[in-house]
């Protein structure tokens, strides 16, 4: 009798740990799942008019009868996000390098870039359309211009991080400032950089629907005014939902980049190469 409980007590705990594993993988997905359900039992029950609040039924209707023009300016805008992400990340890391090597270069231009970064883009991105004209060069540079700075702050908050006596062996045996760059400097500040990165990638969403609101005819953003505009909050709502989609599918990514690069050991390589 003793052996048999201690069996089903085995099985009860081992039902327990997988419940709740599974409660653990998937608690975001029953959440969402559950509030969409109170969503559209709500908008039924009082009967709220669509033009206010569609149900959530109704948005995956507009989602199937209008896949084709969602998906065009789905492309439109993640064009526009993947261009000014990418030249951000592109500048921030040439500046940053800079402003590493040549400490008056760091306490002549960072001012301008915390003073630049404490101006709301949205008061910047109509002078952006004055001089680069409204189109996609407008949304990349406004995409740009708001992804640049956490890249620049992580960046050069890992290149500073880089411990001392590492940076003294390499002086000691004469390596070069390029040396000390790509074999210390920039495989210490991997992780910082990236954190950057991460940061970037939720702004880079943000300066493209800015961009979109302002001038554009292509673009989810404008997809979102376009919506209100002719009381189809339904079809806002879905544009609002593919820029969700999109923006966490970007953050993930980068997450899943970041947990496969190895820093510790290209650094230890490096070390050991010197």
């Amino acid at each position: 009798m003793t052996g048999s409980t201690d069996t089903n007590a085995q099985k009860s705990a081992s039902q327990g740990m997988t419940l709740g594993r599974f409660l653990e993988s998937w608690s975001s997905a029953i959440l969402i799942v559950v509030l969409l359900l109170l969503w559209e039992a709500g908008v039924r029950y009082f009967e709220i008019p669509n033009f206010l609040l569609p149900a959530p039924t109704e948005i995956a209707q507009l989602f199937v009868d209008e896949w084709s023009l969602i998906q065009m300016h789905s492309l439109a805008t993640i064009w526009a996000i993947l261009t000014g992400y990418v030249t951000a990340v592109l500048f921030a890391l040439a500046v940053s390098a800079l402003m590493i090597r040549f400490a008056l270069l760091e306490r002549l231009i960072m001012p301008i870039f915390v003073g630049l970064q404490s101006v709301p883009k949205i008061a910047i991105a109509p002078l952006i359309l004055v001089w680069v004209g409204a189109g996609m060069g407008s949304k990349i540079a406004v995409v740009m211009s708001i992804a640049f700075f956490p890249i620049v702050i992580n960046t050069m908050a890992g290149f500073k991080e880089v411990d001392r006596g590492l940076a003294d062996v390499f002086r000691s045996v004469d390596a070069s400032e390029r040396q000390l760059l790509f074999r210390l400097r920039l495989p210490y500040a991997i992780p910082y950089i990236f954190a950057g990165l991460r940061i970037a990638t939720t702004l880079a969403v943000l300066g493209a629907i800015v961009a979109e609101w302002l001038a554009a005819s292509s673009g989810l953003g404008y997809l979102v005014l376009s919506g209100s505009f002719n009381f189809n909050t339904a079809r806002s709502f879905a544009a609002i939902i593919s820029l969700a989609v999109i923006g966490t599918i970007f953050f993930n990514f980068m997450s899943w980049i970041e947990a496969h690069v190895s820093w510790r050991t290209d650094l230890d390589d490096s070390t050991s190469r010197n």
